[in-house]
């Protein structure tokens, strides 16, 4: 303490008034500096909470669209809106429902600009669209309502019709195949009220030809009068155009994507009918092909007359790679039912098929053949066997078709069967045995019985089973009969979901494929 005051009293009068102005600044200072604080504190956020928890600035700044409907001339129902801002964000959609069922999507992208494709519009309608932008940190910074205004759609366009029988989902939207009996293709979705909310208005050379629904925003879709294959996104704008390596080429009846790379197409050419089958790349490259014309005669005695060159012998109508044993299951219509091919060999490990067909009295085919248990039901004129995550087949068993072509549609089995059905299949493919686990169709008899094309499928969230009985004839029309779709959607009890009719006043019109989509996932 003496050192301390010693030490005081040896500054000066200057030097003291200088400390204390010194640290009278600095106390100021620290106020002015606690003051601000305190104020900042004390302020109300920039940003308000709205009605669901999410932030939004007090004045949301202006959102730049320029509005484009149809831009592919090929999707009336869709529009491209091109949004700006002079900040950096991320864009959500809101496309209001008629019904309470508006369909929302959050695009990641952060940018100063983006296009953005609007799907699922009603149409004679003046549909509005919500346009929130956000920032970087999750806080909406805009935010603009588009009105959209679509024209009816003109008869010209030849829609089918739309009937809800039944339905207990709360979302669903459905795609249908509608055939204008071989000669266009007019690929409809609509949601579960019966509402058309997306069509292709195709080219009438297009013909017959399939679509796959690769994921979001793309569509593949193939061409049976010529060698190529497209991709196409919702707004109906080719993306990519694949060509098949010949020019006698075209698609038949299925793409499938492969786990690893390109697709599973089935090909027609002129000297192989419904038996070709390739990998191809991305590029339309080939990766790997089966002609089952070669590989079956590899099977068969000298003698045989099964396989009739250049005709529809086999009439394949869906491939799809099984990635559990690296194999191929493919459907074929006609002569023989489902065959798996190993992929690098294209040996045949078993054929599920009908029994009474000319197949199996050859040994070597005979001794692939997978035995039913009791109570299970083989299938005839099947379409498009789908792996279950289970490792079970699901199909559309036509029961119709169980003649073998040779040049003509006839020599039925057994006169066919007046039912079709969707069914479930265990298989032991070491002891060649197949179980059936599950059928849905049969009671209904001929209500749903379809003749020809139609397909299957699984929808992982809710446990169920989806398929469309494409060709049915209304029994009430019979001195003019027309040809309806039914798609049915029921639990692995066999109740049902959802079941829409899709018709036309055309009595050759059919419906060959439907799929479930989400337009943005």
């Amino acid at each position: 303490m003496k050192y301390l005051r010693s030490s005081f009293q040896n500054f000066t009068v200057t030097e003291i008034e200088y400390t204390k102005s010194y640290y009278k600044k600095l106390k100021w200072f620290v106020i002015i500096i606690m003051i601000t604080l305190i104020k900042s504190c004390s302020n109300e956020p920039d940003y308000y909470i709205d009605s669901e928890g999410l932030p939004y600035y007090k004045d949301l700044k202006q959102i730049n669209t320029q509005l484009t409907i149809n831009p592919s001339g090929i999707s009336p129902l869709t529009a491209n809106i091109d949004v700006s801002m002079d900040i950096e964000h991320s864009v959500s959609i809101t496309i209001k429902g008629k019904n309470n069922d508006d369909i929302t999507h959050d695009f990641e992208n952060i940018g100063l600009n983006h296009k953005i494709p609007i799907l699922g519009l009603y149409s004679n309608h003046q549909n509005q669209v919500i346009i929130s932008a956000t920032d970087r940190s999750g806080i909406r910074i805009g935010e603009k309502s588009v009105s959209i205004y679509t024209d009816s759609i003109p008869i010209s366009h030849q829609l089918p019709k739309i009937e809800i029988i039944s339905s207990k989902l709360s979302e669903r939207f459905t795609f249908v195949e509608h055939h204008k009996f071989f000669t266009k293709a007019i690929p409809v979705i609509f949601d579960r009220y019966g509402e058309v909310r997306w069509y292709f208005k195709l080219e009438e050379n297009f013909g017959e030809f399939p679509f796959f629904i690769k994921g979001p925003n793309e569509i593949i879709v193939g061409n049976n009068n010529a060698p190529v294959y497209y991709h196409h996104n919702w707004l109906g704008e080719i993306t990519r155009e694949i060509p098949l390596v010949e020019d006698d080429m075209t698609v038949h009846h299925s793409i499938t994507p492969h786990p690893d790379r390109g697709n599973i197409v089935l090909i027609d050419n002129d000297a192989d009918i419904g038996s070709l089958i390739y990998h191809l790349d991305e590029n339309g490259a080939v990766i790997k092909s089966w002609n089952l014309n070669e590989i079956l005669l590899d099977y068969l005695p000298k003698e045989q007359d099964m396989m009739i060159p250049a005709t529809d012998w086999f009439h394949s109508n869906y491939a799809v790679y099984d990635q559990s044993d690296k194999s191929i299951i493919v459907s074929g219509r006609s002569s023989i039912g489902v065959i798996k091919l190993d992929y690098n060999t294209g040996v045949i490990k078993w054929i599920l098929g009908d029994h009474d067909k000319k197949w199996y009295k050859y040994p070597r085919l005979q001794a692939l053949a997978l035995k039913p248990s009791p109570g299970t039901e083989l299938p005839l004129g099947q379409h498009c066997p789908v792996k279950l995550p289970n490792g079970n087949l699901l199909l559309m068993d036509n029961g119709w078709d169980g003649y073998e072509r040779n040049g003509s549609e006839d020599g039925l089995i057994n006169g066919g069967r007046q039912y079709s059905r969707l069914v479930e299949y265990e298989i032991d493919p070491f002891n060649l045995e197949v179980n059936q686990v599950f059928e849905f169709g049969k009671s209904y008899g001929t209500q749903l019985y379809s003749r020809y094309g139609g397909n299957a499928g699984y929808d992982s969230d809710l446990g169920s089973f989806w398929g469309i009985f494409c060709a049915v004839i209304n029994p009430t029309t019979q001195d003019n009969p027309t040809i309806e779709g039914h798609v049915v959607e029921v639990d692995q009890s066999g109740n049902v979901l959802f079941h829409a009719k899709v018709s036309s006043e055309s009595g050759t019109d059919f419906n060959y494929r439907t799929e479930k989509i989400d337009f943005y996932k």
